[in-house]
């Protein structure tokens, strides 16, 4: 999760407008020139014709993918689509072709139907690349182990720990355990204020915030085990991409203090960072580019936009609720259902910015290595002033959330008053249009980026 759990342009002039300008049609109708030239070469030489590749895109939808590449070769470079290419087990040296975007978009269909599922598109962009070519936190085996190291370390020994300050310490003692494995300063911990929230990666200080609930819970069962791991492990991957950034802007030439400014992060973190850059033009400085779009760059009017509509929404369940527990008619019920559609549409929207699509598609790796909840407890027998059933230890069950509701910001405490915001028709399907990859442009940054933080979809929910 981020600050607010989450945590969140305009393109760059002469692409943007290129692509604007041109569109679809004009790229369709380009190719289309190019095939027949090479079909009719074809006809007079005798030579068979060219198949078109195989997979799930329409003639259109390559078209347009094609496009998507072929507009950013700054960042498409030939390096990179060969490593593309390679992964895929295509022809290294195939470049950019109908074949290559069929095999992404047959590999979003196949590899990438995991929560949160990825559009199938043919477009290699700041979703899909992380899923391709996993690294550090998202490596295979990587979140399975942290998982194991939370069951031995942290819930097998929860009585043992005893308080939730104890068991947070352990907690984050154990990520920063894999943080470091991978090169990542460690964090260090405090409880998230904010009572909606799950947990934080708070940037400016480099701390992980963590919900105080279910740390005090006596006992766990196995399921709210395993959401402690995965929100432990989605702040922590926030944590890794926040300092792959920091390595991006230091390979770009940017100063330690240039890059503790420009990302609003502790100028020893981006000292750091200085002195280990990420490689220009390699495949994870295009990967930490496409999370520093969303967050500081051209998207990141968009992310705060999207932020901000959760805020919104959840006011407005929240309110709806309110009306309809003191007045449950029909048209109550109407607009308690219009609420919660419009919850459920900007949740979807925080998941699918690129750096939540990627915490929230590497935290379950963490679960799977948590394998049961903590210990039962000793079997106190009634006493004379005791009945049985009474004085046991409170259980978070399968059932329970790590958060009341999502909501955070500017209301503060839960259950305040946010402002219901603007109508969100327009906004929110520009939002949820983004479910596909787009071409993200960096823009000039503004000063630092909203932070991260988890947000989980009660609010929405009956």
């Amino acid at each position: 999760m981020r600050p607010l759990e989450a945590v969140d342009g305009v393109p760059r002039e002469p692409i943007w407008r290129l692509q604007q300008l041109a569109g679809n049609a004009a790229v369709s109708s380009l190719i289309g020139g190019f095939v027949q030239r090479q079909a009719g070469a074809a006809a007079v030489s005798g030579a068979p014709m060219p198949r078109p590749a195989a997979g799930p895109l329409g003639d259109g939808q390559v078209a347009d993918a094609v496009r998507y590449y072929t507009v950013q070769p700054w960042r498409y470079t030939a390096e990179i689509v060969t490593q593309l290419r390679t992964a895929l087990g295509l022809d290294a040296a195939g470049g950019v072709d109908a074949a290559l975007v069929q095999a992404v978009a047959t590999w979003q269909q196949t590899e990438g139907a995991n929560d949160p599922a990825l559009t199938v598109d043919g477009k290699a962009g700041p979703r899909t690349l992380p899923r391709i070519f996993r690294h550090g936190l998202n490596e295979p085996g990587a979140g399975e182990a942290f998982g194991r190291s939370v069951q031995s370390g942290a819930i097998d020994e929860w009585a043992t720990l005893a308080t939730p300050e104890a068991r947070l310490r352990r907690l984050v003692e154990l990520v920063n355990v894999s943080l470091g494995a991978h090169g990542v300063p460690a964090v260090t911990e405090g409880f998230d204020p904010n009572p909606t929230n799950d947990g934080s990666f708070d940037f400016p200080t480099w701390r992980m915030l963590v919900g105080r609930t279910p740390l005090a819970a006596e006992q766990l069962d196995a399921a709210t085990a395993r959401e402690i791991a995965q929100t432990i492990y989605h702040e922590a991957r926030h944590t890794e991409q926040w300092y792959r950034m920091a390595q991006l802007r230091a390979g770009q030439g940017l100063s330690a203090a240039g890059i503790a400014a420009e990302l609003g992060i502790p100028a020893r973190i981006a000292r750091q960072a200085r002195a280990e850059p990420l490689t220009p033009g390699s495949m994870q400085g295009l990967i930490a580019q496409g999370w520093w779009d969303s967050v500081y760059g051209a998207g990141a009017e968009q992310r705060n936009a999207t932020l901000e509509e959760i805020d919104h929404a959840a006011a407005a369940v929240r309110q709806a609720r309110r009306r309809f527990a003191a007045h449950p008619t029909s048209a109550n019920q109407a607009v308690l259902d219009q609420a919660r559609a419009r919850f459920d549409r900007a949740y979807a929207a925080y998941r699918n910015l690129p750096e939540e699509n990627d915490a929230w598609a590497t935290e379950p790796a963490a679960g799977a290595g948590v394998t049961s909840g903590t210990p039962p407890a000793p079997v106190e027998q009634s006493g004379p002033d005791t009945a049985p059933g009474e004085g046991g230890p409170a259980t978070l069950g399968p059932d329970t959330r790590l958060a009341v509701e999502p909501a955070v910001g500017a209301g503060g405490e839960a259950g305040s008053e946010a402002s219901e915001g603007p109508g969100d028709g327009a906004l929110l399907a520009a939002l949820v249009a983004a479910g596909a990859e787009t071409d993200q442009v960096a823009g000039p940054p503004p000063a630092a980026g909203r932070p991260s933080h988890e947000i989980l979809p009660e609010v929405g929910e009956s």
